[in-house]
């Protein structure tokens, strides 16, 4: 086991913001960890949470030296450097996790793809050469992208072809969330919250209140918020780009790339947060809906049905799916609250 008081410093009284979301109000449980390259807090309410916390902590650097690609040692580093020869077999859970991305790929029609690594690889390269790509460097990369560069074997093996290479970082901080509540529910907590930069699990309820989360301003300095989501045993995941781009010839680019295209995202889109039980699907829907665009996006979460929203663009509008429409409340008046279901965008 991991000794948490070596590798998790304790939060100071007042509370930092550390994400695209921060946190409502005040606790003195509240511990730091630095993991999966962002700030990790832990808040609980009631006692005897250490075993809990010891454990969940275990599992993130387990994680992290499986899936990181930026850990050399790790499967998916492994099977990016050898899965185009060979087949690579991957333990259980990251075969899984695998499988569970393309499915979201599917779902998206391609939007969420785990195999865009060449194409962030491209784009860092271009942003230290400060040298816009051409269009037919950009089709080459594109060749590489796309689930349909995935095989499944049996016995949990993968083979991959063309090239791709995967990146699950923008899956597995909801991967981790999930695990962390079943750790959780396994020690008997019921109240706590985790920060995992851009990805909150809330785990019951504060002192039998909803907790309050801020959704971070798109426009302002970090901790500034544009409104206050009340929720309670769910997870809150943000994607944006007004805090990571790429930055070529003094112009800043998005961050999240769209696989169809190969291009950073350009839209009226300044952030999209989801909110859901399932953190991993959360955490990929998105990143797809930012992805889309705005259109496609509201299309897309009309059509569900089932997805809980929140959508906000460049010029000063907040669509909100109808069940947030009461657990919402914005905090910048100069903002447009609109329903999604109220909506026609052709």
């Amino acid at each position: 086991m991991i000794d948490i008081t070596k590798t998790i410093k304790k939060g100071v009284e007042k509370q930092e913001d550390v994400s695209s979301s921060v946190f409502q109000g005040r606790t003195s449980n509240h511990k730091i960890l630095f993991a999966l390259g962002t700030d990790i807090n832990f808040i609980f309410y009631g006692d005897n949470f250490e075993n809990a916390l010891n454990e969940a902590v275990e599992f993130i650097y387990q994680t992290e030296a499986k899936l990181s690609v930026f850990k050399p040692k790790s499967e998916i580093s492994k099977l990016n450097r050898f899965g185009n020869y060979f087949s690579i077999k991957l333990s259980p859970e990251v075969y899984q996790l695998v499988e569970k991305a393309v499915e979201y790929s599917k779902i998206t029609d391609g939007y969420f793809d785990i195999t865009v690594k060449n194409l962030v690889d491209y784009w860092k390269n271009c942003q230290n050469k400060n040298q816009m790509p051409s269009k037919n460097q950009i089709e080459e990369v594109l060749f590489s992208v796309g689930f349909e560069n995935i095989s499944f074997l049996p016995n949990y093996k993968i083979k991959l072809k063309n090239s791709a290479k995967l990146d699950l970082g923008a899956i597995a901080k909801g991967f981790v969330a999930d695990k962390i509540k079943e750790i959780f529910k396994k020690h008997s907590i019921n109240s706590a919250i985790v920060d995992l930069g851009g990805h909150i699990l809330a785990l019951g309820k504060k002192e039998e209140l909803s907790w309050k989360v801020g959704i971070q301003h798109p426009t302002k300095n970090r901790g500034k918020i544009v409104g206050i989501i009340e929720t309670f045993n769910t997870s809150i995941v943000t994607s944006a780009s007004y805090e990571r781009y790429y930055n070529i010839h003094g112009k800043k680019l998005s961050h999240i790339i769209n696989p169809k295209t190969g291009y950073p995202v350009e839209d009226y889109i300044a952030s999209v947060t989801v909110i859901d039980n399932n953190s991993t699907f959360a955490d990929a829907i998105s990143t797809a809906f930012y992805a889309m665009g705005l259109k496609k996006a509201i299309n897309f979460i009309q059509d569900f049905k089932t997805i809980d929203a929140i959508v906000i663009t460049n010029s000063r509008e907040i669509y909100l799916t109808p069940k947030l429409k009461e657990r919402f409340t914005c905090t910048d008046n100069s903002y447009r609250v609109i329903s999604i279901n109220e909506v026609i965008i052709l």
